[in-house]
């Protein structure tokens, strides 16, 4: 297991987004009632961003998003799941403090839904990279051993890889690829890390399942990066 780090946020932190999500029977009153919800949050997060009609899609299973003026957070509601993301991640308590007063309002507006079937927190991080000699310099950011045939050289021109792991009453999904900043100018390795519980669960637990998905979730990532990628994150050298 990693050693304790001193502070919880990282000065270089690589993290883009922080989520937490749960998910319940579909239940028409969230979409009969989406406005009663808005009005409880409307102040915090007054933008609303309708989904697109997809093909094949169902419309009321695809969420709606309430954002803040500054889009730096918002809330994901659809008839069978709601979510807060943070694209400011002040830290886990910051966050955790967002999503119980959201969830609060959540069960003003829904008082009906007490059972869930899944919550979720996911990490997704972007470490952007230079190549060496044309080849992905992994080693300098993540401890990830790909076992492959001696005639296969560890000189990697990209990378797309992905496993679930099981863990004590849940599982973490990682997903590890490379990719190409929107604006073409360079390019970086996505580390995305979701913990999901699911069976016999209760929105009266929620804060419970938030502590242990984060607990899960930060271990994973602090066991996954190297130690000279963790003193750069502190702002001290790579």
């Amino acid at each position: 297991m990693s050693k304790k780090i001193n502070s919880e946020i990282y000065p270089n932190s690589p993290l883009v987004e922080v989520i937490f999500e749960i998910r319940f029977l579909g239940e028409p009153v969230v979409e009969c009632r989406r406005d009663i919800f808005f009005e409880l949050v409307r102040q915090d997060y007054p933008k609303v961003l309708v989904p697109p009609t997809k093909e094949g899609s169902f419309v009321a299973l695809e969420p709606y998003r309430f954002e803040r003026e500054d889009s730096s957070s918002g809330i994901m509601l659809a008839m069978n799941k709601f979510s807060y993301y943070s694209r400011k991640y002040l830290g886990f308590n910051e966050f955790k403090k967002e999503v119980m007063k959201l969830i609060n309002k959540f069960k003003k507006a829904y008082p009906k839904i007490n059972k869930l079937q899944r919550n979720g927190f996911r990490y997704v991080n972007i470490i952007p990279f230079a190549r060496e000699k044309g080849i992905i310099p992994l080693d300098n950011f993540l401890k990830i051993e790909l076992q492959m045939p001696t005639s296969i050289p560890r000189k990697y021109n990209n990378i797309s890889i992905g496993f679930v792991a099981e863990t004590n009453g849940g599982s973490i999904t990682t997903r590890v690829e490379t990719m190409v900043a929107a604006d073409e100018t360079g390019e970086a390795i996505l580390l995305d890390i979701d913990f999901a519980k699911g069976k016999n669960l209760s929105i009266a637990d929620v804060r419970k399942y938030i502590n242990e998905s984060h607990k899960y979730a930060r271990q994973l990532f602090e066991d996954l990066i190297t130690d000279n990628y963790r003193m750069f994150l502190r702002g001290e050298t790579l």
